[in-house]
């Protein structure tokens, strides 16, 4: 019989009426004993290979760290010394790269930019090299400090990159701009905006770098020393740098502006001078357009005079010779801004510019010194019309002559030989050798020092740049805790005829100080006429010379010696004429009073007390004014050890004088720059301004 097979129920080794969900049974199998009683739950996890995991985790970092910092270490006096030697004067030539950009001295600046590349490059090698340089960079992922580290390398690479091609812009600006802005505009406006970008991006990789090294400083006495220099001229060259940005902005959008623009060249003649240069006898008007010269008209300043119907009062020292004030005469502010812009409001108001509304945005000043420069650069100049060559030597003479007696003078057309010889002379300048335009854009810079050439811009931006590095013409502002002395020579030519050519001057100042601050200054200022020599009559007339002497603002007169009595002027009833007066002018003029007998002037003026005595030389005379003022300051503070007096002589633009200057300290006390208690200063060609700052010691006593 068949047996009938019966499921099985019930016969796991673990009986259980309702099995608990997601429990793993089977796991019972293999104990013995199983307590019935107790209901099985699940288990949590343990920790124990977890740990062990960690433990070893924990034992292979340090192990890491271990072996990395015995082989980092091993190199560290192999990369401290890399840097050491190198990291100093990476710093010291960023600053001097600086410093030269600003003088407009790109070719030093790459020199030093140069030099910081290879000293890069080393210490880059050095920490990057092998294994030490993964094991470093390895730690700069888990330690900020060291990544710090690597970060600044890297922006130091990018910095000096950013600097060198800067310096190769502004070496292209030297040598193109002229070019461009007579052929190719836009290259000019994108050359301009192109540096405008690298200014910016430098200025935000500075702010970087300085912010890098602050968190570093602790790392290193490297990094310390890095953080101080950068801080001390941070805020000097990014101030510098955002000013050059705002003139590269505002100068770009100018030239590149589609409506012409207007922009004045002022001929001045130094031969005839006035206090802001020499006589505004010729000018050019330069009309640019998207970037480029598109007109040059050389012009003889009477022609817009001639067609001036505003009638304004003239300064008093000229009313001897004339009525009507213009811009031939409105060269006359020793404050070279104050002068652009009176002779361009005159111009403007002018009936040849003020029918076609042309307006004037700006002007560069330029005298025959320039001139002399551009021929020596060029070479002689051959002109057919007039069978005449000229060269640095006789361009004076030769222009003189043609103004004075010729047929181009007898035709009403005196500066015609100007207007010929322009456009020739930019033709020669635009074919210069490259080291010739570096020769004659040196010898620019030297003219700017003299004040031969100065900038005018009515935009406040780029008219401020002018004026903070000195390219104006502006008179200094002496600041608020001023202790010293200033002083400067200006002198007028009111006719006497063009005898400015040949007549020398000297200035001899003595300056005394005293235990109280006060100051006492001798003037002697010595011209001789040596017209005498020459055949001309321009040059041999009587030179008259309204001269005046510029000195600290509370100065007073004591004494003077030599002036000649004042020209009288004849009466013109300019209120009544209807005439309006200048205010600055009138500002410089109401508040003017006559000492002594009466022929010595004193004023303020620019924020200076002002002598002013007329001078009149004979040819082949020699004559000096003598003039002792005096200063008081009365405040004893002011003479102390470790006090700074200063000196100031500002020169005129277009005259060279010598100076000799002799500076005596208070009684019982020396100067720490001679070790005595006296400083002479003397030169034949002092620069446009002279500042001379000396400190205060005690006396030794003396020895037996």
């Amino acid at each position: 019989m068949t047996q009938k097979r019966v499921p099985k129920k019930n016969i796991d080794p673990v009986i259980v009426d309702v099995k608990k969900p997601a429990f793993n049974y089977e796991r019972l199998k293999k104990f013995e004993t199983v307590n019935l009683a107790k209901v099985p739950e699940k288990k949590k996890p343990g920790w124990g290979r977890t740990k062990k995991v960690l433990f070893a985790s924990f034992i292979g970092v340090i192990a890491f760290l271990t072996v990395a910092t015995f082989v980092v270490v091993g190199n560290v006096a192999h990369i401290k010394a890399s840097v050491s030697s190198s990291g100093g004067s990476i710093v010291q030539n960023f600053v001097a790269s600086a410093d030269a950009l600003k003088k407009m001295e790109p070719q030093t600046a790459a020199n030093l930019l140069v030099q910081n590349n290879t000293a890069l490059s080393n210490i880059n090698a050095t920490v990057n090299q092998g294994f030490t340089g993964a094991l470093l960079q390895t730690i700069g992922n888990f330690v900020p400090l060291f990544k710090n580290a690597f970060s600044f390398l890297g922006q130091a690479v990018t910095l000096n990159g950013d600097f060198l091609s800067l310096a190769q812009n502004l070496s292209n600006i030297q040598t193109q701009a002229v070019p461009d802005l007579m052929h190719d505009g836009p290259a000019l406006i994108k050359l301009l905006y192109d540096t405008h970008t690298l200014v910016q991006k430098i200025a935000a990789e500075t702010q970087t770098i300085k912010n890098t090294t602050s968190d570093l400083q602790n790392l290193s006495p490297y990094f310390k020393d890095v953080n101080a220099s950068i801080g001390n001229d941070y805020l000097k060259y990014s101030s510098n740098l955002y000013a050059w940005d705002s003139v590269l902005v505002n100068l770009t959008n100018w030239l590149a502006s589609q409506t012409p623009r207007h922009f004045l060249v002022f001929l001045e003649n130094p031969a005839e001078i006035r206090p802001g240069g020499g006589f505004l006898g010729s000018y050019a008007d330069l009309t640019i357009q998207g970037g480029q010269l598109t007109n040059m008209d050389v012009r003889d300043i009477y022609d817009p005079d001639g067609q001036l119907k505003e009638k304004v009062v003239p300064p008093e020292e000229l009313q001897g010779i004339t009525t009507n004030w213009g811009a031939r005469d409105a060269n006359w502010f020793f404050d070279q801004p104050t002068s652009a812009k009176t002779v361009i409001g005159f111009l403007e108001a002018s009936k040849m510019y003020a029918d076609a509304s042309t307006t004037f945005d700006g002007a560069i000043a330029l005298n025959v010194n320039v001139i002399e420069a551009m021929l020596q650069a060029t070479g002689p100049i051959y002109l057919p019309e007039y069978k005449t060559t000229i060269d640095s030597s006789n361009i004076l003479d030769v222009v003189q002559q043609q103004t004075e007696q010729s047929a181009d003078q007898r035709a009403s057309q005196p500066k015609k030989i100007l207007q010929v010889l322009a456009p020739i002379l930019m033709q020669k300048l635009q074919a210069l050798s490259p080291d010739a335009e570096q020769s004659l854009f040196t010898a620019f810079k030297s003219l700017v020092a003299t004040k031969d050439i100065t900038f005018y811009f009515k935009d406040p931006a780029i008219a401020s740049f002018l004026n903070t590095n000195d390219l104006d013409g502006s008179i200094y502002e002496l600041p608020d805790n001023f202790w010293g002395g200033y002083l400067a020579v200006v002198n007028a030519n009111v006719a006497g005829g063009k005898s400015d050519a040949f007549v020398s001057e000297a200035v001899q100042a003595t300056v005394d100080t005293d235990t109280s601050g006060n100051v006492f200054t001798d003037l002697k200022v010595t011209r001789t006429h040596n017209g005498n020599t020459q055949t001309e009559s321009w040059w041999r007339a009587p030179n008259k010379d309204f001269l005046q002497v510029f000195t600290e603002p509370n100065s007073t007169l004591v004494a003077t010696i030599g002036e000649n009595q004042r020209p009288q002027v004849p009466f013109f009833n300019y209120k009544g004429a209807g005439y309006s007066v200048n205010p600055d002018l009138a500002a410089i003029q109401n508040g003017e009073v006559f000492l002594g007998n009466d022929q010595t002037m004193e004023r303020t003026e620019f924020g200076k007390n002002v002598f002013g005595a007329w001078l009149l030389l004979n040819a082949g005379q020699t004559k000096t004014l003598e003039m002792r003022y005096q200063t008081p300051y009365n405040d004893p503070t002011l003479v102390t050890p470790g006090g700074k007096f200063t000196f100031i002589f500002e020169r005129q633009s277009g005259v060279q004088n010598s100076l000799d200057v002799t500076i005596n300290a208070p009684f019982h006390y020396i100067w720490a720059e001679t070790g005595t208690g006296t400083y002479n200063y003397q030169t034949d060609d002092p620069p446009g301004r002279t500042v001379i700052t000396l400190t205060l010691q005690n006396q030794p006593p003396a020895t037996d």
